[in-house]
């Protein structure tokens, strides 16, 4: 499973940085599931999205809410809109 990131408007460029940076932390997080639930890495893309992340679970909705939440907190600064698309469907040598 992956949760695919369309970035819309500038900055594109920090934007990314800080999803990578995102990324990064999720492993460290120790409030939630997102520790044990998605896989501690993120990756820029080339086509329809810019940005996913990898799950090495089926999120839940809970789930899906905490990243939104960590997203929306680390976009806040910068202010660019997203959207994101969680999929079954997956090329990532993650997938479950």
């Amino acid at each position: 499973m992956e949760s695919k990131i369309k970035i819309y408007g500038p900055p594109l460029d920090k934007a990314i940085t800080k999803l990578l940076e995102l990324a990064e932390k999720l492993p460290t997080i120790s409030n939630g599931n997102l520790a044990s639930g998605i896989i501690p890495s993120g990756e820029t893309t080339m086509g329809d999205f810019d940005f996913v992340f990898h799950w090495s679970k089926k999120p839940d909705e809970k789930l899906l809410r905490e990243l939104i939440c960590k997203i929306d907190e680390t976009l806040e600064d910068i202010n660019c809109r997203y959207t994101i698309t969680t999929t079954e469907i997956s090329e990532s040598p993650y997938r479950s």
